[in-house]
């Protein structure tokens, strides 16, 4: 577990978030769509995702800056 600081854009007010990131960590995060009301993320894109029983369901993606450490990363929340 790590915490991320995350804003909704470059110079929104930022806030800590406690994430999880696995080592297969591929520039993406999945927020509860509370947090993402909670930061109030923009829309980007819906997606499609299937799911482990094959099944499909459409996902929102969002933008938003996060810093992780010392470094400013622009990445996609679903």
């Amino acid at each position: 577990m790590i915490t991320i600081r995350v804003a909704a854009h470059l110079n929104d007010v930022v806030e800590d978030v406690l994430v999880w990131i696995d080592t297969a960590f591929d520039g993406h995060l999945v927020f509860s769509k509370a947090q993402i009301r909670k930061l109030n993320l923009e829309p980007l894109v819906e997606t499609e995702a299937i799911l482990a029983d094959g099944s499909k369901i459409a996902m929102e993606s969002y933008f938003c800056d996060v810093h992780i450490r010392y470094d400013m990363k622009t990445v996609v929340i679903t």
